[in-house]
């Protein structure tokens, strides 16, 4: 019966027909049953394996891991492909004499690495090794050396160039964020943690916040801004050289002025008046006044004089109390202290502004009150001075209700 010879991967290398041996499979001689010389070539397999196949030359028919003693330099190698006759190509292990190489690409070592001196013939990277402590006696020479990217968790030094120390011009880069902690002395300041001896400081970023000090902050030896106590958010006003009060100046000129947002109130005192060719533009486009109302109404409510308060939102049709319209977002809003859009709406006096109706309503038509607080187009013959509310700039197409945006004005 042959035998089946399979690999350690379970791949089948070969199968031997009985009485036969196998010569060209391996490096060994694999014989199969029955074959005459089976303990001749089982003993010469054991010394081939023992030696490593001792030789100049590496042995035939050799298996992705066989090792091979290289008789030439003393060196011991690793097959690392099937078959690979070519001597070059084996990884060089260990050598007994000096001078050997060892090509075994990349080495892991757990334990402790004694070497009387480590040469690297290439650079040494994040990608060749990662040497987490490393220390550098204080007559090391590491010259000409190019460190990328390097993570240096603690340096002390006294020097950092550029360059040539005597090229004071060389520029060079310092990224991330910095914290120097000082206490010596430094032409006669005590505490200094940073000092520039020659040239300037030159702060250039581009919506930063330029240099920013939480302590005192001196020129030639004297405080800039006086006092005696360190800046905070609370008292750094009175660091400043300005008068904290009024700003007495005859002009002001500015692209923007506001108080931080538009839901935060502000105030104008005095008399003032736009000069010629002078505009005071708006966003919105109505005119508006506060007014008490009986309940809280949403904009483009019509309204009326009367309820519980000043309005009321209009109650029948064709009605010639209407007053006017709640407005949503007024260009000038007068009377604004008398109360919130809940208690005090604004009701818009003149201009655009969006209207509740119900029904179709063309562009150009007159809007009269429908009830309840909501406006319709007037049909022929149904307008007068008295309940028209003002006229659509816009269409609506639909029957149910919804909003037009209408040129108002109070009645």
């Amino acid at each position: 019966m042959a035998y089946t010879i399979v690999k350690s991967d379970g791949t089948v290398l070969t199968t031997i027909a009985d009485g036969t041996i196998n010569t060209t499979s391996t490096s060994l001689g694999l014989p199969g049953r029955n074959y005459a010389g089976y303990g001749q070539s089982l003993d010469t397999n054991f010394v081939h394996m023992v030696e490593n196949f001792a030789d100049n030359a590496p042995p035939s028919n050799p298996l992705r891991g066989q090792l091979w003693f290289n008789t030439n330099n003393s060196t011991l190698y690793v097959c690392p492909t099937d078959g690979e006759s070519n001597s070059l190509a084996w990884l060089a292990l260990t050598a007994t004499s000096s001078g050997g190489n060892t090509t075994f690409g990349a080495v892991n070592v757990t334990g402790n690495l004694a070497a009387g001196n480590l040469t690297a013939t290439n650079s040494i990277s994040a990608n060749a090794a990662a040497l987490n402590f490393i220390t550098i006696s204080s007559n090391a020479n590491i010259g000409n050396a190019n460190i990328t990217y390097a993570e240096v968790g603690n340096l002390i030094t006294q020097y950092i160039a550029t360059a040539n120390p005597a090229n004071v011009a060389q520029t060079g880069q310092l990224n991330g964020t910095w914290i120097a902690n000082g206490g010596g002395t430094a032409n006669s300041v005590a505490g200094t943690a940073f000092y520039v001896t020659g040239g300037n400081l030159v702060i250039s970023n581009t919506g930063g916040q330029g240099l920013k000090t939480d302590n005192l902050m001196y020129a030639n030896g004297a405080n800039i801004f006086g006092g005696g106590a360190a800046y905070s958010n609370a008292n750094v006003a009175a660091y400043l050289p300005v008068y904290a009060g009024n700003i007495l100046a005859a002009t002001v000129q500015m692209a923007n002025l506001t108080t931080g947002a538009n839901t935060t109130a502000g105030n104008i005192t005095g008399n003032w008046t736009l000069t010629a060719g002078s505009r005071l533009q708006a966003t919105y486009a109505d005119l508006a006044e506060r007014f008490a109302s009986d309940t809280e109404y949403d904009p483009g409510t019509v309204v009326q004089l009367g309820g519980a308060a000043e309005i009321t939102a209009v109650k029948y049709e064709l009605s010639d109390d209407v007053f006017g319209v709640i407005s949503n977002s007024a260009a000038y809003l007068m009377n604004a202290g008398a109360g919130s859009d809940k208690t005090h709406p604004p009701v818009a006096v003149s201009g655009r502004v969006e209207v509740k109706v119900t029904g179709k309503v063309n562009k150009g038509d007159r809007l009269v009150s429908a009830g309840n607080g909501i406006a319709r187009a007037a049909k022929t013959g149904e307008a007068t001075a008295f309940n028209t509310i003002g006229r659509s700039l816009t269409d609506k197409i639909t029957d149910g209700e919804g909003f037009v945006e209408a040129i108002v004005m109070i009645r």
